[in-house]
């Protein structure tokens, strides 16, 4: 995938798809957020329990919901791209690792790692109210037939919650795709518990 010191999800991505037959190049447009929180709704996520502390977790249908979210966002009209390639596409799109979180007065500077480098969020200290609220909307379990849970993830709560409690960011030519928003808010609550537990700890 080209890269840019800034994160820029205006741009067109060109992404190289390596195999036996050669190298092809896809150019494709980056998700908008509503692609990205029907994409993650669509994906259903299913665990199963097997007992004694083990189980599976599947998203039967992954490679389908990518690659009806490939044809949405290619602009080109090269080869023939199967529902795998697809979804690595789609899974380059995605990433976004956290590489540190830095605790600051009454906030966390939160660093993620994307295509193209690294970003800045910095991200007020979310209440126990607004974690509480989140988790109630992020995710939807069901319980299902033969000690299977069903689990629907809503992006769209990470993104409430992301724009109330982000300050500042950097690294980005443009708003900050709620792909990388989930990721932010997430990487503060991991942050905010990981002291909450120390503290008791230490007590």
């Amino acid at each position: 995938m080209e890269t840019s010191n800034v994160f820029d999800s205006g741009r067109q991505v060109e992404i190289q798809l390596r195999s036996a037959e050669g190298t092809r190049t896809v150019k494709v447009r980056f998700p908008t957020d509503e692609e990205w929180i029907e994409r993650q709704r669509r994906r259903k996520i299913v665990i199963k329990q097997f007992g004694r502390g083990v189980s599976e977790t599947t998203i039967p249908n992954a490679e389908e919901v990518d690659a009806a979210l490939f044809r949405k966002i290619r602009i080109d009209e090269g080869d023939e791209v199967d529902a795998y390639e697809a979804s690595r596409i789609i899974e380059q799109l995605s990433q976004a690792e956290v590489d540190d979180v830095v605790p600051e007065a009454g906030a966390f500077r939160v660093l993620v790692r994307v295509p193209g480098g690294t970003t800045v969020h910095v991200l007020c200290m979310p209440s126990a109210k607004d974690v509480i609220e989140y988790r109630r909307g992020f995710a939807r379990i069901l319980d299902l037939p033969f000690n299977r849970q069903e689990l629907t993830v809503n992006l769209a709560a990470a993104g409430a919650l992301y724009q109330k409690l982000c300050q500042t960011t950097e690294g980005y030519a443009g708003a900050v795709p709620i792909i990388h928003q989930a990721v932010a808010v997430k990487a503060a609550i991991d942050a905010l518990e990981a002291g909450f537990e120390e503290r008791e700890g230490n007590s």
